[in-house]
């Protein structure tokens, strides 16, 4: 049997521009993690089909515009007011070389979903994989939270600072990537919920989940009109009971490639092995 550690594979990484602090803090994480990056910001000249062949796992980065609401908001009934534009969305369809880059990883992600490619999705691009998945999102969370505290970008606070606890049920993919680095949301009893810090720098997330998802972790609990109390979605990941099984499929709210915790380098480091196995099940 082939060994995982002498498998070379290649992780596509796609995002705003090469030169962004996002995108090279990236490069450089899988690098270490001992896979070959394959940037992929030129949208305009490129082929999801064909980038598709040459990659065992794609990271779908952040965005500073956000997703088409075109793309969601009909999956509220007539009358809701989530159906509405909100006037804080920037949409990715209102510039040309967003609106590029937004047909691109839409088309390279049903791809990537079809072929059980490991997909690791950050901010926007775990948005963007809830949405291609059937769900919606919350269009700006300040309406919700009440001020711009998920939001450290705002504030001038250095993305490698971690600002919110993440809370990791134990019965998730993202809770074995945190064993050892997360604390115990409670001091006794088992099967609690890990808690780590971690950076925060969006606007919008996820509100209904997308098919064959599920969450593994959140933040900041939100009253909702009915008395009841709502959460921050921050990660979800394949329900393995669902249509995608056991593929690797993660989507992070936070930015893991600025190391504001230790998961972030765990999580690069779970990717490439995952692209390992998933590049010895394209060979046979």
């Amino acid at each position: 049997m082939m060994s995982h550690t002498n498998i070379s594979v290649t992780i596509g990484i796609s995002g705003a521009a090469n030169n962004t602090e996002s995108v090279q803090a990236m490069v450089a994480a899988v690098e270490r993690a001992g896979a070959k990056p394959l940037l992929i910001c030129d949208h305009t000249a490129r082929n999801p089909e064909r980038d598709a062949k040459d990659l065992h796992a794609i990271i779908f980065m952040g965005n500073d515009f956000d997703i088409a609401p075109e793309s969601y908001v009909h999956r509220y009934p007539e009358g809701d007011a989530r159906r509405n534009i909100h006037l804080q969305t920037r949409c990715e369809l209102s510039a040309p070389e967003s609106a590029a880059r937004a047909i691109y990883e839409n088309a390279l992600m049903e791809i990537a979903l079809k072929m059980r490619m490991p997909i690791l999705g950050i901010c926007g691009g775990m948005q963007r994989l809830n949405v291609i998945c059937g769900g919606t999102l919350h269009q700006h969370v300040p309406d919700m939270v009440g001020d711009d505290r998920l939001m450290q970008n705002k504030t001038g606070i250095c993305p490698r600072e971690p600002v919110v606890p993440i809370v990791i049920p134990t019965d998730t993919r993202l809770a074995v990537i945190a064993q050892s680095i997360a604390m115990s949301f409670v001091k006794s009893g088992e099967n609690c919920p890990l808690v780590l810090m971690e950076n925060s720098l969006h606007h919008q997330s996820i509100d209904r989940l997308g098919d064959g998802l599920r969450v593994c972790s959140m933040s900041d609990v939100v009253p909702r009109g009915d008395g009841t109390t709502d959460y921050i979605i921050k990660g979800i990941e394949a329900d393995p009971s669902g249509i995608y099984g056991e593929q690797f499929i993660l989507g992070v709210q936070w930015h893991p490639e600025f190391g504001a915790s230790p998961i972030g380098a765990r999580i690069t480091e779970h990717l490439v092995q995952h692209a390992k196995e998933f590049a010895i099940m394209k060979k046979t």
